[in-house]
């Protein structure tokens, strides 16, 4: 019962302090060994100095044993085993204490429970599965993400999804816990993915809190939620409506992107619209740009082919010297719908360019 007992209480410390018990080891066979070196070795054994005594010690507590020094007396003999003994016992313990460090730490990042430290990052709340993952992806794949660390917050997630890719923080996702081990304060662009638009509010609320300048992408369940939201932040919060990941990414990069897109689709405001050309002889993409935006204050932004009654190959923001033939469609930015008198046109065209 007793040795039970001082097995447990030796485990116990173990457990608290490995390193230390190590220590406290170490320096006792180092002690014991030089009295028994001191008391029983012959007074012409250089054993006996301190000096060569404990670079005796360091090769023989690692097992290297080069043999140049050794004690000849029985004891000093005992003493040297002990200690070679005690030094194969320190490095199992201390490969054993690294090994369970170490997997003790990617267990503990696998479960999103470590804290980071990262600046000008991109975190996510919320994991809405394969919505999530496809965001994921893409935000990773996106040139403008390209070496950004992401850091993905939820609390139903119970392990990593992506543990190659992005990190990952479990918690309550409004809690100061989440915010200080996400290194929120820090965070270069926010996404919140929740579940529901009022769970949103709550995450903007305290990201808003903790980060006063990164801007925050909101996926909005009900669009009749949408105005509450931003309304956390007008200068910072946006909302998506569409479900579509790329444009969330988009938004996320590009604050304010989304409501170009709305704007574009708006029935009160500029419009995408386009315009096919007539046959004739070629004409260049570059000068026509020039005449739509001077004379008729349309943008003009990309050519279709057309075969089979199926437009196909479409290029944007083509290149100015870009050959435009007859039959192609053009797609143009503007309030209301170009008219083009195409003989006319022609005629300017074949001038010197402007």
């Amino acid at each position: 019962m007793p040795l039970l007992l001082l097995k447990r209480k030796i485990q116990k410390w173990w457990s608290k302090a490995p390193w230390l018990t190590l220590s406290v080891v170490l320096a006792v066979l180092y002690v014991l060994g030089y009295a028994m070196m001191l008391l029983q070795e012959p007074a012409n054994n250089p054993i006996r100095s301190l000096r060569t005594y404990t670079y005796f010690f360091i090769v023989t507590v690692t097992t290297v044993g080069f043999g140049d020094v050794v004690p000849v007396s029985t004891m000093g003999r005992l003493a040297a085993a002990l200690i070679a003994m005690g030094g194969i016992g320190a490095a199992a313990g201390a490969l054993s204490s690294v090994f369970t460090s170490l997997g003790n730490f990617i267990k503990r990042r696998e479960k999103g429970f470590l804290e980071f430290d990262m600046t000008g990052h991109i975190v996510i709340f919320g994991n809405r599965g394969g919505e999530t993952t496809s965001l994921i992806q893409r935000l990773v794949a996106d040139q403008q993400s390209h070496g950004t660390e992401i850091v993905l917050c939820s609390q139903a997630t119970e392990r990593n999804p992506f543990p190659d890719l992005i990190e990952f923080v479990r918690g309550e996702l409004t809690s100061n816990e989440v915010m200080i081990r996400a290194c929120v304060k820090d965070a270069g662009k926010v996404i919140i993915h929740a579940g529901t638009d009022y769970e949103s509010i709550s995450i903007a609320l305290a990201v808003k809190e903790t980060n006063p300048v990164a801007p925050i992408v909101v996926k909005a369940n009900d669009p009749a939620k949408e105005v509450d939201i931003e309304r956390v932040d007008r200068k910072r919060v946006v909302c998506v409506k569409s479900v579509d990941v790329p444009m969330m990414v988009r938004e996320i990069h590009n604050p304010g992107i989304t409501r170009v897109f709305e704007n574009l689709l708006s029935p009160d405001g500029q419009d995408l619209r386009s315009i096919q050309v007539p046959d004739g002889k070629p004409r260049n993409f570059g000068r026509l740009a020039h005449h739509f935006r001077e004379k008729h204050g349309a943008i003009l932004i990309g050519m279709r082919s057309v075969g089979g009654g199926v437009v196909s190959q479409t290029i944007l923001n083509p290149a100015f010297d870009t050959t435009i033939e007859g039959g192609m469609f053009l797609d143009y930015i503007s309030r209301n719908p170009v008219r083009i008198e195409w003989e006319s046109l022609d005629e300017i065209l074949a001038g010197p360019a402007q």
